[in-house]
């Protein structure tokens, strides 16, 4: 004979509390406990409950479906999947699994979102809540996002609007970290390898490398700054010029890992030593960056926990709860790369 499928009135009787009181757990309807709820939810995990979404979907007005849009997603020859935005999806798509959502992956480009608003996107995939990973600030969906009036979450892009959330590392400071450390090193002439002007990251992590300098009393020279794509070819391409210009230059700062992996292997090619001739440090803290030669020193931001983060965050807002902007703390990761 088959398993029984277990109901929603076994869980009630289990729990020793009524239907109504484990339909409202599921739908996280706030005239119950924490407690209650945690019980409930306890009992129906051991019990290997699963609750019909499409019934939970009618009863709540909800689809239970989120929206995961990724601006430009692609691989490249050199670069792969980007490692951090891989990282960062599946950390969001499990957290959101455990909370009963389905996940839709989407794509958009700049070109595609003349077409679809981003109004007309939400209501035809027929999803609760959208994130937004990569959006730039010249995208059309940027000002459409000013005056929309669904749950959001924007990764590193904070714009004004009470509907719409960004999550994130603090920019500023973890670019700050990495200038600051290259400063006490001894290093003085430092170039700045950043990304494109669209991305709202770029403005903040030149903040950052010009509060370092001006902390320290050194002066800005904006031929050590060049902007390039956030991609091992981005990075480098941009420092052959860098270098070739400015000879005085000890070490660089790059805005992203797979720039400053591209810049040592270039720099290597090229007959320079790093760290002995250039420094080199980075931003994010992919897995790579612990297996290149020399290993490379960078600015961490935790991957898995912006991904929990941003999904908890999305569903508290489907639920009514806005939080405004979250900024993730950044880290210094010491490792081979600067001398």
């Amino acid at each position: 004979m088959g398993r029984k499928n277990i109901t929603i009135k076994d869980v009630a009787k289990e729990a020793g509390v009524s239907v109504s009181a484990v339909s409202k757990a599921f739908n996280e309807y706030g005239d119950i406990s924490d407690t209650t709820r945690r019980h409930i939810l306890e009992v129906s995990k051991r019990m290997n409950y699963q609750p019909n979404i499409v019934a939970k979907s009618l009863s709540s007005l909800k689809n239970y479906r989120i929206g995961m849009l990724i601006q430009d997603y692609k691989e490249e020859e050199n670069d792969g999947v980007d490692a951090f935005t891989l990282k960062l999806t599946m950390e969001f798509q499990n957290e959101v699994s455990k909370m009963n959502y389905e996940t839709v992956l989407l794509t958009t480009t700049s070109d595609a979102q003349k077409i679809k608003s981003i109004s007309n996107l939400i209501e035809e995939k027929q999803i609760d809540g959208l994130f937004i990973i990569g959006l730039k600030t010249t995208d059309e969906y940027f000002k459409q996002l000013k005056e929309i009036n669904y749950p959001i979450v924007l990764w590193d892009i904070e714009i004004n609007n009470p509907s719409v959330c960004c999550v994130g590392v603090n920019n500023t400071k973890g670019s700050f970290l990495a200038v600051e450390y290259l400063i006490k090193q001894g290093h003085k002439r430092i170039g700045f390898i950043n990304g494109h002007k669209e991305a709202f990251v770029s403005y903040e992590r030149l903040n950052g490398y010009f509060l370092a300098l001006n902390r320290y009393n050194l002066p800005v020279d904006n031929n050590l700054i060049v902007h390039s794509d956030f991609t091992y070819k981005g990075g480098a391409g941009a420092v052959e010029s860098l270098i070739k210009e400015n000879r005085d230059i000890t070490a660089v700062f790059c805005a992203s890992d797979l720039m400053a992996i591209g810049i040592i292997n270039e720099l290597q090619r090229e007959g320079y030593s790093v760290p002995q001739d250039i420094s080199v440090i980075g931003f994010d803290d992919i897995d790579f960056a612990r297996y290149i030669n020399p290993m490379l020193t960078t600015i961490r931001q935790d991957k898995g926990l912006v991904g929990r983060i941003a999904a908890n965050t999305l569903i508290n807002m489907i639920n009514g709860q806005n939080t405004g902007r979250i900024m993730i703390e950044p880290e210094l990761i010491i490792r081979e790369s600067v001398n």
